[in-house]
């Protein structure tokens, strides 16, 4: 296998690993572990992003026969006092509501199962938060996943060629900027507005921390650009830019949502 391939599979490599840290690592994964109740173990699972209209269904399997549950809620990071909701049966599950917020709108929820004097708390750190947001159309978000992904894949492979004898950095810096301005700025302005009626939502108008991780990635690239085409100098700038785009996508996807 010849350097160039080597260096596109390392890129990719990276990628893929960074794709699976956005994905399991982000406060929108759903919450799940096992827990044991009236002498039987069972998994649970409580998901912390609602889209589209109406109350969000907290279902969680009833460990045993007899078990009953409460699921209790209050607006997010708030010291209100908890909305308390008892558990309707449905199948071998118990369900309750939680009612719809507008797109942006948090609730911190939790739910308490009891067999006779015993109970257990899910999630037992204590509360989950849901966040709600309206639907996104597939033929954007699917194209807006796929870019900013294809941009990661692109800066690393930019980055890589530093390290070859003599790199051709010009090409490669100005797909990643395309990449980043088509999947981080057009695209994600219009998954946004879908999803939170707010097409951009970073510097200067907020500080949504999603979009202020495109805006840093795209300068750290554009400023790459500049020795990158005035042909001297570039190795260190592009190298800076690589690592920079990196850490912008260890950060959790959506780690912050002020709308």
């Amino acid at each position: 296998m010849n350097t160039t391939r080597w260096l596109w599979l390392i890129a990719l490599l990276l990628t893929l690993v960074l794709a699976r840290w956005q994905r399991v690592s982000g406060p929108t994964y759903p919450l799940s572990g096992n827990a044991a109740l009236a002498g039987d173990t069972f998994r649970w699972q409580l998901e912390r992003s609602h889209a589209g209209p109406g109350d969000h269904a907290v279902k969680v399997g009833a460990p045993a026969p007899g078990v009953t549950g409460v699921l209790e809620w209050r607006a997010h990071a708030r010291a209100d006092a908890w909305t308390a909701s008892p558990m309707a049966p449905a199948g071998d599950s118990l369900v309750a509501a939680l009612p719809h917020q507008a797109p942006g709108g948090k609730l911190d929820y939790r739910v308490t199962l009891a067999a006779g004097e015993r109970t257990v708390t899910l999630p037992p750190a204590g509360q989950a938060t849901l966040r709600f947001r309206d639907d996104v159309p597939s033929w954007v978000l699917i194209p807006h996943i796929f870019v900013m992904f294809g941009a990661l894949l692109l800066s690393a492979r930019t980055g890589l060629e530093a390290f070859r004898r003599q790199p051709d950095f010009r090409l490669l810096t100005v797909r990643t900027l395309a990449a980043l301005a088509l999947g981080g700025f057009l695209l994600g302005c219009i998954v946004s507005g879908y999803a939170f009626s707010m097409p951009w939502g970073g510097f200067p108008i907020s500080d949504d921390p999603t979009d202020n991780k495109t805006l840093i990635a795209f300068l750290g690239w554009a400023i790459a650009a500049v020795p990158v085409f005035r042909g001297r100098g570039a190795r260190p700038f592009v190298i800076g830019a690589a690592l920079l785009t990196f850490l912008v996508f260890v950060i959790p996807h959506s780690v912050s949502m002020p709308r």
